[in-house]
């Protein structure tokens, strides 16, 4: 939810899953290709991983946001926008749509809080991989491993402050959109 870019929330439900299990399981595959050196490995993993990835996150995507459904593709993308940068939505039928989307990040993000102990323990075993394959294995282990190092790192020292300015932002377009949706109904009694 949080990670998922306006532009796929564009398509239903199947096409945002096949978009967010292609780009993980493409990104996947070829560090799986890079890791063993054999491209059938690589289309393997990206295949699998673009199965399971899109059906486990685009049945995520419904749960944590079901209005979804509702609204037409440029409209899902525009609540999307507008929530994931803090800002006004201007359209009085889309308030909700906000509402309900910026509390399915939330609730999307405490989902994920009891697995955050797994990442510091990867970084361990991370770097005890790529110290044994900068001494023992080839070129290619090396590289893989720092690269698999780096992704760790990010996620461990950037995702966490992006994560909460996203939620932050997301807190603020609902209360914008709350505070549209009292204005219009105080208009209208």
């Amino acid at each position: 939810m949080l990670t998922v870019p306006a532009f796929v929330w564009r398509g239903n439900a199947f096409w945002r899953a096949v978009a967010v299990g292609l780009g993980a399981g493409v990104f996947l595959g070829l560090l799986a290709w890079l890791d063993s050196g054999l491209w059938f490995a690589g289309a393997l993993a990206a295949a699998i991983i673009a199965v399971v990835y899109g059906i486990w996150l685009g049945r995520r995507m419904v749960r944590y946001w079901p209005g979804a459904s509702a609204l037409t593709g440029e409209q899902r993308e525009r609540v999307v926008g507008v929530t994931h940068w803090g800002g006004r939505i201007g359209d009085p039928v889309l308030a909700q749509s906000v509402v309900d989307f910026a509390d399915g990040m939330h609730r999307a993000e405490e989902k994920g809080r009891p697995f955050r102990w797994v990442i510091p323990l990867v970084l361990v075993v991370g770097i005890g991989t790529a110290v044994w394959d900068s001494v023992f294995g080839s070129t290619r282990d090396m590289i893989s491993s720092l690269v698999y190092l780096a992704l760790l790192g990010v996620e461990l020292f950037w995702w966490p402050g992006r994560r909460d300015r996203l939620l932050d932002n997301a807190d603020r377009a609902k209360e914008r959109a709350l505070a549209l949706i009292e204005s219009v109904e105080g208009k209208s009694q």
